[in-house]
Order: structure tokens, then sequence, then C-alpha cells
């Protein structure tokens, strides 16, 4: 499994990873970052939490951090580490914001980490990117500090020529050190070299052969390469190796959605839910019930099924579950043409916006994505003067921050714009630097090019769109008209 993973109108949280170091000591000899603490015992508690953090055991994590926590109340990275434990938004802002108070009790390799995940959380890209590089030149030769940039570079900016040097500088400070091995079979994935993400892989399970995630990021691999039998019996491996590891039962499900199973797929996403070891995972497995009933076009499930995820989420106070079920439920309405209860569903996302409880950044945030889908919402209904009066401010508002994935979903709806004004070499551009693993964003570049008269080249993409197997709400609404657009090609 990666270690983040984002979707168009989808939240993220990275995992970051550090090591430990006495209160007023010296950094460790091999130039890591150190870790402040005045509890050896809280220390060890805390290694041991990385240490399943860094295998996705995320609840048992939280566990372990906690208890340092109660050890040691100025922990800063037991606080930074359990805010990206699980525990749904409550649990995470409390926690970095106890991490951020406590800054100026830390050492500055701590200071930069802690501020490069508030830069983070709070959207701020220009600061996130300034505060890694701050950690890069105070530790080159941490390897998780190398991991940390190949994970920036790849999940927040795409550019797999820097992520694959971080990543390869992790492995080459410590050759042993599997997390890295995951990343480079993730990136290489999507750089197209299949041989050499199989090798990552299968490296990665070789190192920690008694871990579940190895064998649930290989199946992911198998999953996407259509070797769905093989996926499967990775991901029983994974469940096997720790019951705990109930994620796999979400990858199984997966396997079921593109074999065409869906009541299979969602038997087990039903088990992920029953078996879900905290919020988080619940709010999984009811996304993915919710968006397998999309492939059958069985669109009244569908919100059904992301109205129970709401209640769930506003009973667990976790707004951002409930915002983004709101806004992609909106967009669903949108795309198969149903604006007026598109626009009810974006009302009551303005309306939670204004009224929950929520952090400042947050509320920024949330509402800048909001914006973005207005203005898709506009562009699909027809509206282009105001889809591109929307666009301009938002544009303002997104340099200011510098977040890539609003920079990303800004080019999105950008590109289909000037699509839809028949500027297809401007479209294009804008594609260029949308999110460019969304088969979303591969299915409206499809139309530009088909629109163009390229239809050799629209029939390709389309195509890769028709049979990607990488399971989420961006592909469940445009794979089937995909499909239907090879037919008539």
């Amino acid at each position: 499994m990666k270690h983040t993973n984002a979707k168009i109108s989808l939240l993220f949280f990275v995992i970051l990873t550090v090591v430990f170091f006495m209160q007023c000591g010296e950094p460790l000899k091999n130039n890591e970052i150190p870790i402040t603490s005045n509890s050896e015992e809280a220390i060890n508690l805390f290694l041991e939490g990385r240490e399943l953090l860094e295998n996705l055991k995320t609840p048992q994590a939280a566990e372990l951090f906690d208890r340092a926590i109660a050890l040691d109340s100025n922990f800063a990275h037991a606080y930074y580490y359990r805010a990206n434990s699980g525990g749904g938004y409550k649990a995470f802002r409390e926690n970095l914001a106890k991490a951020s108070d406590l800054i100026d009790k830390v050492s500055d390799g701590e200071k930069y980490l802690i501020l490069y995940g508030v830069a983070n959380a709070d959207g701020d890209g220009i600061k996130q990117k300034s505060e890694l590089d701050g950690l890069l030149k105070l530790y080159p030769d941490d390897k998780r500090v190398q991991d940390i940039a190949g994970g920036y570079y790849y999940y927040n900016v795409q550019n797999y020529a820097k992520s694959l040097e971080h990543f390869n500088n992790a492995v080459n400070l410590d050759s042993n050190f599997a997390p890295s091995y995951n990343g480079l079979g993730y990136l290489y994935d999507d750089m197209g070299n299949y041989v050499d993400a199989e090798k990552s892989y299968k490296k990665y399970v070789t190192l920690i052969p008694d871990e579940a995630n190895p064998y649930d990021s290989y199946a992911e691999f198998l999953l996407k390469r259509g070797r769905h039998t093989e996926s499967i019996t990775q991901y029983e491996k994974a469940y096997n190796v720790d019951p705990e590891f109930v994620m796999a039962f979400s990858g199984i499900g997966d396997n079921y959605i593109f074999m065409e199973e869906f009541d299979k797929a969602r038997e087990y996403y039903q088990k992920y839910y029953d078996e879900a070891l905290n919020i988080n995972q619940k709010m999984g497995a009811l996304y993915l019930k919710a968006i397998s009933f999309v492939y059958e076009d069985k669109i009244d499930k569908t919100l059904a099924t992301f109205e129970e995820r709401i209640k769930l989420a506003k009973t667990k106070e976790s707004p951002n579950y409930v915002l983004f079920s709101y806004l992609n439920t909106g967009w669903l309405l949108d795309e198969i043409g149903k604006f007026k209860e598109a626009k009810n569903h974006y009302e009551k996302a303005g309306n939670f916006i204004k009224n929950a409880e929520l952090n400042d950044a947050d509320r920024i945030s949330y509402q800048l994505y909001l914006d973005l889908n207005l203005c898709l919402h506009d562009l699909l209904k027809g509206d282009l003067d105001k889809a591109e009066s929307g666009l301009t401010v938002c544009n303002d508002a997104i340099e200011k921050r510098g977040n890539p994935y609003e920079k990303q979903f800004l080019n999105l709806v950008m590109g289909m714009l000037e699509t839809e004004k028949e500027n297809y070499q401007k479209a294009s551009k804008h594609f260029t630097v949308a999110d460019r693993e969304s088969p979303y964003t591969w299915y409206r570049e499809a139309i530009a090019l088909e629109k163009s008269g390229k239809k050799t080249e629209a029939k390709k993409t389309y195509d890769k769109v028709a049979n990607c197997n990488d399971n989420g709400m961006d592909l469940a609404i445009v794979r089937n008209q995909a499909k239907e657009k090879l037919t008539n090609l």
C-alpha cells in the first residue's frame, strides 16, 4: 500500500519518519535527525511505534505514541507521529497543534520536519517546499529525510526524476531500508517501468517477509496489471501474516470490481468495514462501497452510501470525510447531468464549511476545493463564462498558496474549459500539468484529442482508461464512458 494516495477531491496526510535522540545530546554520528525527549522509556515506545507506522500498522502505532506521550507530555515527535496515525480529523489536528506548540523545545531538524508537516496540512505548498529544502540541507545523509523527499516529489509534485533520485539516495544510505523500496515500486509502476517495479516489490517482501504491507503493495501491482488471481493470493498472504491488516480486504474487493463481480467486491468491502480498527478505515470502506455502485450505474445506491458515510463522519467528528463526501456526490451528479441535485450538495458543503468546527487553514482549503468543484459544475452545465470567471478567482488564490494538488485540479478544469472553447493546444498544456495519474484527466484529455481530429491518439488514451485497474471515483465515473467511446471510434 502507498504511504499516501491523492485523488481529485480527496484529502490526504503524508506520513513522515525520523530518528530518535535524547534531550540535550548531540546528533547521531550518521547525521540523522535528532529526537528530543526526557524519557528513555518514551523513546523506546516511540521507536516501536515508528516501525509499526512505517509498516502501515497505523492503529497499533497510534497506541504506542499515546503511551509515549503519557510518559513525556512535551514529546513533540510523539505528538507529530500520533497526528499521522489515524483516528480522524480531531486527533490529527489536535496532535499536530501540540507538536507545533512545542517547536521551541526541539532541535532544528525537528523544527523543519514538524513545520513541513504543518505546511502540508495547511495546504501551503510554498512553505512546505521551503521546509523540505531546509531539512535536506541539514540532514542529507538521513535515509528517512531522503525517503520523505522521494515521497514529496512523487506524490505531491509528480516530478518522477527527482523522486527517483531521493528514493535511490535512501537505499544507497541503507540497502535494507524497506520503506523506500515500497516507494520505488509505486514510482517505477507509474513511470511504466514494470520490470523494476516488480523487482522493488519483491525486494520489499524479502526484507520484511513477516510484515503484511509488502504483500499488500505487491498485490496492488499485480491488480493493476490485471493479474487478479495472483493479486488476491498476495492480499491473502498480507492478511494471514497479520490478521489486523484489514486493508487487505479492500484490495481483494478491488480485484473483484475489475473482474466485474461487484457483489463479491462489496462482500470484501463489508469485511473491511466490520473489522476496521479506526474511523479512517471505516470511511475508506464506505467510500469503496459507494463507488462500486458507480461501475454498475446504480447511482441511487451510491448516493445512499455516501449519505451513510456523511452521517457516520459527523458522529465521529471527521469533517474532512463529510465535506469530500458532499463534493464527490456533487461531482457524480454533475457528470450524469443532474445539475440541480449536484448544486444542492455543493450548497450543503458550503454551509458545512461555514458552520463546522474547523481549523482556520482547513476552512480556507475546503472552501477552495468547493470553489473548484463549483467551477467544474458550471463548466459541465455549459456556463463557460461563469466557469472561466470562477477559475480566474481560484487561480489567484492558488498562486499564493503554491499547493500542487490545487494546481492540478485547477489545470484539469482549465483544460476542459479550453476543450469546450476548441483551443485544443491550450487544453493539452493544461492537461500536462494536471494530475497525470488520474484516469479522469486521461479521459478528458482523450476527448480533446478526439475533437481535435487526433483519433488514433484519442483511441489509445480511451483504451488506457478502459483498461485501468486503479480503483477510485475518478475512474468509476469515466470507465464505462471510455469503453463506449472505443466502440464508436
